[in-house]
């Protein structure tokens, strides 16, 4: 896992959405480069995906693929905000949590 990365890098975001027209059992990935929230909620990114509900808990991944540090989680969608998949970011608050978690 990697904390308290730079922003803008290119993303890989994995997922089961189970929200039409996706069913939830096959593995779905979107990879694009990360723009900042509209809303700047929680520092967060987005990056071009489609997938829908259910995706939330997924790995994102820095680079394209899943061979890199995972950095975050999908999180969430804007109604307004077509077909982009917003995570937060992992900054030092996160780093002591999962440290703690050990």
């Amino acid at each position: 896992m990697a904390f308290n990365d730079g922003r803008g890098f290119t993303y890989s975001a994995f997922g089961y959405p189970a929200a039409a027209p996706f069913t939830g059992n096959t593995l779905q990935s979107c990879s694009g480069t990360a723009t900042d929230s509209p809303y700047a909620q929680s520092e967060s990114q987005g990056i071009p995906c489609d997938m829908t509900g259910g995706t939330s808990g997924g790995p994102r991944f820095i680079g394209s693929g899943s061979a890199g540090y995972q950095n975050s989680v999908n999180s969430l969608g804007y109604n307004n905000v077509a077909n982009t998949m917003f995570v937060p970011y992992w900054g030092s608050v996160i780093e002591s949590a999962c440290a703690a978690a050990a």
